[in-house]
């Protein structure tokens, strides 16, 4: 097997855009990414020195330090799931008053949840509380300062406020933009990295372009093309 990745020929480097259906990334998914990884250590070095088999060795632990096991894949989206509801359930409860302290509120009072369940490790709620303010900043700016383009497809977490009215509408918008304004640059820049547990979309590498589109929440793979480890929700 490892014999064969210097001369092979990488077909995704022509693919303008990746789709991915499946929720965990399966064991044959992660060999081929392996595969993809050992022939651009082999690439870099103009396929001269070293070996097909070290290449190999070295992009399978690169790999497996980037990508949950399966078993890990299901806990962590497990977990995603349940905080995303928690936090989609408070924001629902939300009528009259909104501000950035309901938002914050929201995440606290989701993860205080998710935490008495015991079911996970401070990690795996620290990473996935992460993961979903990255997008709820993103549905935040899509919409734009005033949440003209307010739709089911841009909306994300925010679906559940679609009926309230343009009044109501107009102070969550404030209240989202305070909430982006106190929470910095961080939120700002959106960068996703491999591994790491998203809601379904697009996602571009900030590398080379190349577009993956997740058709259910999943774990983020390498860059198809380039093997590289950054996007961004688009």
């Amino acid at each position: 097997m490892a014999n064969s990745v210097h001369s092979r020929k990488n077909p995704a480097r022509t693919a303008a855009k990746s789709s991915r259906k499946s929720q965990e990334i399966s064991s044959e998914e992660r060999q081929r990414m392996i595969a993809e990884a050992a022939y651009f250590r082999a690439l870099e070095r103009g396929f001269t020195g070293g070996s097909s088999l070290d290449d190999w060795l070295i992009a399978e632990r690169e790999i497996n330090r980037l990508l949950p096991s399966p078993q890990q894949q299901k806990h962590e989206r497990a977990a995603y799931d349940k905080l995303r509801a928690g936090v989609t359930k408070v924001l629902a409860e939300t009528r009259d008053t909104v501000n950035a302290e309901t938002l914050k509120q929201a995440f606290e009072r989701a993860t205080a949840e998710l935490k008495k369940t015991g079911e996970y490790t401070a990690e795996t709620v620290s990473k996935i509380t992460a993961t979903l303010r990255k997008d709820m900043a993103s549905a935040a700016m899509k919409m734009g300062p005033k949440w003209d383009t307010f739709s089911e497809k841009s909306s994300d977490l925010f679906e559940v406020w679609r009926d309230r009215g343009s009044v109501f509408l107009g102070r969550a918008a404030e209240a989202v933009a305070d909430w982006l304004r106190q929470a910095g640059s961080k939120l700002e820049q959106q960068v996703y990295q491999t591994g790491e547990m998203v809601h379904s979309g697009t996602f571009e590498c900030i590398g080379c372009g190349e577009r993956v589109v997740l058709e259910t929440p999943a774990h983020l793979p390498p860059c198809s093309k380039c093997m590289k480890t950054e996007f961004r929700r688009v």
